[in-house]
């Protein structure tokens, strides 16, 4: 009777680490094991006994190791059924536009770019978005952000300079730009998840990010974690 009543997850195995796998991400999977996103991973689970620890591989590789249940998790991804996804994302990862005043007077949001030159990094495909294919856009892509600028200052050249919010934000602060010229708009944000492997040790950690995110982000220390990082929040995506 006494085992009948003992817990089940006394029969199970203690939960001691978790193996992230991830590209490295300045700002937020620093090769250093710093960055935002490694210490939502570590605030999430290291105050209930479970040590982060990680792995800086390319993308395509950390998906196989997944697959092959050789790490927990991946960060940052979209939600596939052959993974486990939790029920909160990690963070909403926006697309933005930058371009000049003088040339962009009447922002409208994505409808602006309708018809207009715009550029972005070589492999982003921008023009295959379900967002943007209607919008007969004239594109180009560039092999360095040094090389999308230019392109905005030369007149006809380009009219917007497509990116993730959080990496052209970051090229902006570490070069410096005087941006009284510029304008940096918010296309738009899509929540971006912890990825895990479909395994029983999973599901249990999937249950405590979700209870222990919700929990960061009500008592705010989720939103420090932001801030620390410079990195737009997104209240929103913690809320039911």
């Amino acid at each position: 009777m006494l085992v009948l009543l003992m817990p089940v997850s006394a029969f199970s195995e203690e939960i001691t680490s978790i193996k992230i796998v991830t590209p490295a991400w300045e700002s937020q999977t620093n090769e250093d094991g710093t960055g935002l996103l490694f210490d939502i991973v570590r605030n999430v689970y290291e105050p209930v006994g479970i040590k982060m620890e990680y792995e800086i591989v390319p993308w395509k590789r950390a998906e196989v190791m997944l697959a092959a249940k050789r790490a927990d998790a991946m960060l940052s991804a979209r939600k596939r059924k052959d993974r486990l996804t939790p029920e909160y994302p990690m963070w909403m990862e926006y697309t933005a536009a930058v371009f000049r005043k003088d040339n962009v007077t009447d922002w409208n949001g994505v409808k602006t770019l309708e018809g207009k030159k715009s550029i972005w990094l070589r492999g982003y495909d921008f023009h295959t978005d379900d967002k943007l294919k209607r919008l007969n856009l004239r594109w180009y892509e560039v092999d360095s952000y040094a090389q999308g600028w230019a392109m905005l200052n030369k007149k006809g050249r380009a009219d917007f300079f497509l990116d993730a919010l959080v990496d052209m934000s970051q090229y902006i602060r570490k070069n410096r730009i005087n941006m009284s010229q510029y304008q940096i708009e918010a296309l738009w944000g899509e929540p971006s998840y912890m990825s895990f492997a479909k395994t029983e040790k999973s599901d249990r950690l999937i249950k405590i990010y979700d209870e222990r995110i919700v929990k960061l982000f009500k008592s705010g220390e989720l939103k420090k974690l932001f801030d620390k990082w410079e990195i737009k929040y997104s209240p929103e995506a913690w809320q039911k």
